[in-house]
């Protein structure tokens, strides 16, 4: 597992989420994705013609780029969410906003759900215990990157960043 460090501005990012129980992650992850996401705004990337607010703040903020881990009670909020670019945000959608801080980086390689669900298995397990419970910052949010492309090829990439102290 390779980690790399960067500094970020404040990120503010879009979305809709829904509360999921820890051991629940990864099975109610991907069936989120595909209720909410998928199924409903699959025919947006087809025709790029948005028909409601909503349709118009996906494409226009990239909602679905990213994804964000909060810890909650009892559980986490995750969140299918694009980098805000300003303008209204429609019923059913928020905001969340990342302070300014430095990212440990984390990247993976394969399709998805598995290669993202490896990695994560691999930054709690190992990462988490031994650096990055010195370095955490930010409460217990983090970020899973995901990159254009086919999410099923062997070549696909995506990634785990997590907020640390500097």
């Amino acid at each position: 597992m390779n980690v790399r460090y960067e500094k970020k501005q404040a990120l503010t990012f879009i979305g809709f989420h829904t509360e999921i129980r820890p051991e629940e992650g990864y099975q109610k992850c991907p069936e989120f994705w595909d209720r909410e996401y998928n199924t409903k705004y699959a025919h947006l990337w087809q025709t790029m013609k948005p028909e409601t607010p909503v349709e118009a703040a996906i494409l226009e903020n990239g909602i679905g780029m990213y994804a964000i881990c909060v810890d909650a009670e009892g559980g986490f909020s995750y969140w299918v969410a694009g980098l805000y670019r300003g303008g209204d945000v429609p019923e059913g959608l928020e905001l969340y906003t990342f302070p300014a801080s430095t990212w440990a980086v984390f990247t993976a390689k394969g399709p998805i759900p598995q290669s993202l669900q490896a990695l994560n298995t691999e930054v709690w397990q190992k990462w988490f215990p031994n650096e990055g419970q010195k370095h955490h910052a930010n409460g217990m949010a983090t970020l899973e990157v995901y990159s254009a492309g086919d999410p099923q090829s062997p070549d696909y990439e995506c990634g785990i960043w997590v907020p640390v102290k500097d």
